[in-house]
């Protein structure tokens, strides 16, 4: 997740303070400078602690998710950094928990979505090497002994019986999907090969190569006019494969045909990003709708995202999913008040500061268990020691990136009671373990 980017759409779309030691109020009386007394007892009274976060550790300590989670089919998993080990291995170990106890059967991630496809197929028959297919998603921030360590549980899982998933929702990156989209029609319709590769080239000069690199000349440097013509021959590609919907998928497989529509919708999104036509997070909500109308009602999926995107935030990812499948859902956010993470520049290990004054992690910090989950469902605001999430207040916002010399620009408000369903909150947390990039071959 860009910084600068996020930084931009935060600030129209949350209404940040000028002062970022400041929460949105809901009367005029003062906030007390230290933590009210009744706090910590209330959050021990009414939170549900845990033993830790690895995935290999039994299941028993987190029995009480069953309630959290209820009948739901999309469990949406958050992140207040991109390089925090404690969520990515505790994300895993709720996989593993859904999966083998309550019948959760797909994995998603904010990744790349034809290039989580060859993980897919990995997970479910052993091609290929898990550690380069992961360098092949283009994110440093999954590229972990992490996230690699959850690749190779399912795919245990799934050697031993089971039947999970892997997949991305993102669309950043289009070099993959106009190929798979050439690649479908040369095997179709040969004839019309030549021209369909033509039609794609206006993008695929300026799409990503294997490498994950772009070239030095970029997409969104070119006239309103040249975009608005490739966006025509999009259109034309898309045209012709709806029109050959039975011929193709007789020449192919239906689900063949289908994989390759949807990779030239992951490539138009991609020109709609940079027209801003469509923003990331709703391309994101719409691939993951995708995914789980192909899977069906009786596939339930687990997500992996960035606390903004999976919260039910007015332009997040998120909101589009509520919008989606309702109650259907529920959201996770993740916080911490201590701690080192991974960010970039670099990627190097960073510290966090002090919790903002009365921020979220400020009041979450008066607990006296290191690690809790917290229903924001079944909270009553009137409650002695709960009064504090009865207004919007600061939380963190860091992502991939991180100047420790602006720390004030990881601070956004928020309501929480509105963007999330539930907390996972962590008085410390460690650094992710980043992994070499490994070059994942030609497409």
């Amino acid at each position: 997740m860009d910084r600068r980017w996020l930084v931009c759409l935060l600030s129209t779309l949350l209404a940040c303070s000028d002062d970022p030691a400041a929460p949105e109020g809901n009367n005029g009386d003062p906030e007390p400078l230290e933590v009210p007394e009744e706090v910590g007892p209330w959050l021990a009274a009414n939170s549900s602690s845990f033993d830790g976060s690895h995935l290999s550790l039994p299941q028993t300590d987190l029995a009480f998710l069953a309630d959290m989670v209820g009948d739901a089919r999309i469990v949406a998993l958050g992140e207040n950094t991109h390089g925090t080990r404690d969520f990515f291995e505790m994300k895993a170990r709720i996989l593993r928990l859904l999966v083998e106890e309550h019948g959760f059967t797909d994995f998603a991630i904010e990744a790349t979505w034809p290039e989580a496809n060859r993980l897919d197929r990995y997970v479910r028959t052993g091609e290929g090497d898990p550690a380069v297919l992961l360098s092949g998603l283009y994110f440093w921030t999954w590229n972990t002994e992490s996230v690699l360590e959850m690749i190779e549980w399912i795919r245990s899982y799934n050697e031993a019986g089971g039947d999970v998933g892997f997949y991305g929702f993102d669309m950043q990156y289009p070099g993959m999907a106009l190929r798979d989209v050439e690649t479908f029609i040369s095997e179709v319709d040969p004839d019309r090969a030549d021209e369909v590769g033509a039609q794609l080239a206006c993008l695929g000069a300026y799409a990503n190569g294997p490498d994950g690199q772009f070239p030095s000349a970029r997409y969104g440097d070119l006239s309103d006019e040249d975009r608005s013509a490739c966006a025509e021959d999009l259109e034309a590609v898309r045209v012709l494969m709806v029109d050959n919907a039975a011929a193709y998928e007789a020449a192919s497989t239906p689900d063949s045909y289908a994989l390759a529509l949807q990779s030239l919708r992951v490539a138009t999104q991609y020109h709609l990003s940079v027209t801003e036509e469509q923003s990331r997070d709703q391309s994101m909500a719409e691939n993951t709708v995708w995914l789980s109308d192909q899977g069906g009602p009786a596939r339930k999926w687990v997500l992996w995202a960035h606390n903004f995107h999976v919260s039910d935030t007015p332009g997040a990812q998120g909101s589009w999913m509520r919008d989606a499948f309702g109650d259907d859902m529920v959201i996770f956010g993740f916080t911490h008040a201590a701690g080192q993470f991974t960010a970039v520049p670099g990627p190097g290990t960073h510290t966090l500061g002090a919790p903002n004054l009365l921020s979220y992690e400020w009041h979450l910090d008066a607990a006296s268990a290191p690690r809790f989950m917290l229903d924001l469902r079944t909270v009553d605001t009137s409650a002695p020691g709960a009064e504090w999430l009865a207004t919007s207040r600061q939380t963190r916002f860091i992502g991939c990136c991180y100047d420790p010399s602006r720390p004030a620009d990881s601070w956004w408000a928020i309501d929480f009671r509105s963007a999330f369903d539930v907390i996972i909150h962590y008085a410390s947390t460690g650094p992710t373990t980043v992994l070499p990039f490994q070059y994942p071959g030609e497409f």
